[in-house]
């Protein structure tokens, strides 16, 4: 067997093995020879066909089903003669199979990519601090006294914050638009965002028992079809007008949250001791973010085009799940939704999990029992049951394989920032926790993707 290889594109290599004819025909002539001692021909006693009969009616199938046979092992060993190691399955182009000729293959693959890696060494590194202030713990009470506040009845015209209970219809000229562009008892929050802000706003100053036109322009990307692009018009009856009352803040808003003693005081405190564990976590997951993204940036090499298909078929499906619910089926069908929405963050998964791993490896990071127990612990001390999470942990492989992979993570990423020049900047609680959508989106996107 005589093989080559050829550098295509990046990773790109073919594979040239020929496969000689004298090690075909020794195989087809002795499986030839077996048949035709139980081969039932026409004319004869089974077995008893004369060879050159047997060879005549069956060379040719027995001559493909040898040289398909040959195909796998004849591969692994031109790729183990020549150390090289495919992302995926290869992609073969047989050449003809004929008689009295050597048989020709080509084989179409990736290799995974030959790097050396760079540290990130006195590079400069600016990572953030926060901390949870009064303000920060005074207005999350706010947002809870918003979330347990009642509705009264008004009898005045409607403002904003209000609650309206509406019916209402929809026209695209003199058509309506049937029962998609109907609502019964609908309840609407003024200012709230839930419908788009024109017609919300168009609805301050209503009255109870008012029935009203609002003409709305939809904008051309609007989330619904039916709507999207159009101007249509909102006949709309106002059936009760509510007053939203927030809770006082005094011990039975502490009881609403299991609070039965120290009042209000105690409630701040346990806000803010869950305020500062979710805070840890969330700036300690940014700066190893920017550490990760400071490594890849000094040390670019081509990535397998296969991986990143793969990685962007799994956000697919991620993406399919969180849309239409985290049930999984066996016979699911993911969209082919967009590639470019994925290709980034897959390239960067793709691109940080190669270099992540041999960093690992050359290192012998590893996930010390202390640590991740200690992880264990600040999760367990956030539930009034403690034991039961730590049960809750132990008692799964999963679970703790995420534990040491998370641990891996902040071990590697102390490494590489040994000797950084690191700079911090203080951030507000609230742009930590609620940053603006699209770098929210990205900040959860890139989440665990080393482990």
């Amino acid at each position: 067997m005589t093989v080559s290889v050829e550098t295509l594109k990046g990773l790109e290599r073919k594979v040239n093995v020929t496969v000689p004819t004298t090690k075909i025909e020794e195989e087809v002539n002795s499986r030839l020879k077996s048949m035709a001692g139980r081969a039932k021909m026409d004319g004869f006693r089974p077995g008893k066909a004369p060879l050159h009969l047997v060879k005549q009616r069956y060379s040719a199938d027995v001559r493909l089903d040898v040289v398909r046979e040959m195909l796998q092992p004849s591969l692994y060993e031109a790729l183990k003669e020549h150390d090289l190691a495919p992302v995926a399955a290869p992609r073969i182009e047989p050449g003809p199979i004929e008689v009295g000729q050597d048989f020709t293959y080509a084989a179409f693959f990736e290799v995974f990519p030959a790097f050396k890696i760079t540290e990130l060494g006195e590079a400069s590194l600016e990572l953030i601090s926060s901390e949870v202030t009064d303000a920060d713990v005074d207005a999350t009470i706010e947002k809870l006294r918003e979330q347990h506040k009642t509705w009264d009845d008004v009898t005045r015209p409607a403002v904003e914050g209000d609650k309206l209970l509406i019916d209402f219809d929809v026209f695209e000229g003199e058509q309506a638009l049937g029962d998609e562009g109907r609502g019964r008892d609908f309840e609407l929050i003024l200012g709230a965002g839930a419908v788009l802000p024109q017609l919300e706003a168009s609805l301050v100053g209503a009255k109870k028992g008012e029935k009203s036109e609002h003409v709305v322009d939809f904008p051309a990307d609007w989330h619904d079809v039916t709507f999207a692009g159009k101007t249509l018009c909102f006949k709309v009856t106002v059936h009760q007008i509510m007053e939203g009352v927030l809770p006082a803040l005094d011990d039975a808003l502490a009881e609403k949250f299991n609070i039965n003693e120290g009042g209000i005081e105690a409630l701040k405190r346990d806000i803010r001791s869950h305020m500062e564990r979710a805070l840890e976590r969330r700036v300690n997951e940014l700066n190893r973010q920017t550490t990760f993204d400071a490594f890849l940036a000094v040390n670019p090499f081509d990535l397998p085009t296969a991986l990143v298909d793969e990685e962007i078929q799994h956000l697919r499906h991620e993406f399919y799940h969180q849309v239409f619910g985290h049930e999984h089926s066996d016979d699911e069908k993911i969209p082919d939704f967009p590639r470019h929405l994925f290709e980034e963050r897959a390239t960067r998964r793709v691109h940080l999990g190669l270099l992540f791993s041999d960093y690992v490896k050359q290192n012998e990071i590893m996930a010390d029992k202390e640590r991740v127990e200690g992880m264990i612990e600040k999760s367990a001390e956030a539930y009034d049951d403690p034991d039961e999470v730590r049960a809750w942990y132990h008692g799964d492989q999963k679970r703790m394989a995420e534990i040491e992979a998370l641990v891996i993570e902040e071990k590697a990423a102390e490494k590489l920032t040994e000797h950084a020049k690191i700079t911090t900047k203080a951030v507000a609680y609230d742009e930590v926790m609620n940053p603006p959508k699209a770098t929210n989106e990205t900040n959860q996107n890139d989440k665990g993707e080393s482990a």
